[in-house]
């Protein structure tokens, strides 16, 4: 489990609580629609909770830096490693300033934590997918863009996008399609008529459809990977789909790049 420098940071901002309201509610907007974080910010929080000496909560004073070297601990080693890795870089962040005599109570409310804190970590990071369930947990089509056109074809795409955000696939698809006639080629529409096949289960013409945006001169081109590895996932295609994946997470600045690399160490 791995985040640019710039999301350590803001994971930091957001549990030290140092974020304005602006950034905060931005921050958490983002935490809805990526599972990854979410999960990571989860498993973090309860972490802390267990290995903080003075008081058993969410709250951190973590930076960045620690934040950072956990989530690599996390990539890096088994269960059983863990806690001797997260012991050792918070004793280092905040050394103890003295040692209070703990009860047995405390032994065993500390050791009842810890494991459920591998339960959490294990399912959270280390569990296998089948395609099915990778397909069910990483799409998304929230994600998908709005349409910032010409007031004159605003209309008719809203209305598309309305019917697709409803689950009418088949009626989108019909405007989407009607749209692009005659029209300069857009990327967004054509992820839009995309994922409707998809749904639709005519993967054959969603492919076509992302190889074409794949293909194209458009400046978010590369999206059409993450979408064509979904169409193979849905298919329970694994293999191609690592194979798309494996594009993605060779390319940092590619989109999803970073899911890619995460959802291949978990793909069965």
């Amino acid at each position: 489990m791995s985040f640019d420098d710039q999301t350590y940071a803001q994971i930091a901002s957001y549990l030290n609580n140092q974020m304005d309201d602006t950034a905060k509610k931005d921050f958490e907007a983002r935490l809805e629609s990526d599972a990854d974080l979410a999960s990571f910010l989860e498993t973090y929080s309860t972490l802390e909770g267990v290995y903080n000496d003075e008081k058993w909560t969410i709250t951190t004073t973590a930076s960045a830096t620690e934040i950072k070297e956990l989530a690599q601990a996390f990539r890096a080693d088994d269960v059983a490693n863990i806690s001797k890795k997260i012991r050792a870089i918070q004793q280092e962040n905040h050394p103890k300033k003295s040692s209070k005599k703990k009860t047995y109570f405390y032994y065993i409310s500390t050791a009842v934590a810890i494991a459920a804190v591998f339960t959490l970590f294990y399912f959270s990071f280390m569990q296998s997918l089948t395609a099915t369930d990778a397909f069910d947990q990483y799409h998304d089509w929230s994600t998908l863009p709005a349409f910032q056109t010409k007031s004159d074809t605003t209309t008719s795409l809203e209305q598309a996008r309305n019917l697709f955000k409803n689950e009418k696939y088949s009626e989108a698809l019909s405007l989407f399609k009607s749209y692009t006639k005659g029209e300069i080629y857009n990327p967004n529409v054509a992820l839009y008529i995309g994922v409707s096949q998809l749904e639709l289960e005519e993967y054959t013409e969603a492919l076509k459809t992302f190889n074409v945006l794949k293909n194209s001169d458009a400046i978010d081109h590369h999206k059409a990977y993450w979408y064509i590895a979904l169409v193979h996932l849905k298919q329970e295609n694994t293999e191609k789909a690592k194979n798309t994946l494996q594009t993605l997470a060779q390319h940092p600045n590619f989109y999803n790049s970073e899911k890619a690399k995460v959802l291949l160490k978990k793909l069965k």
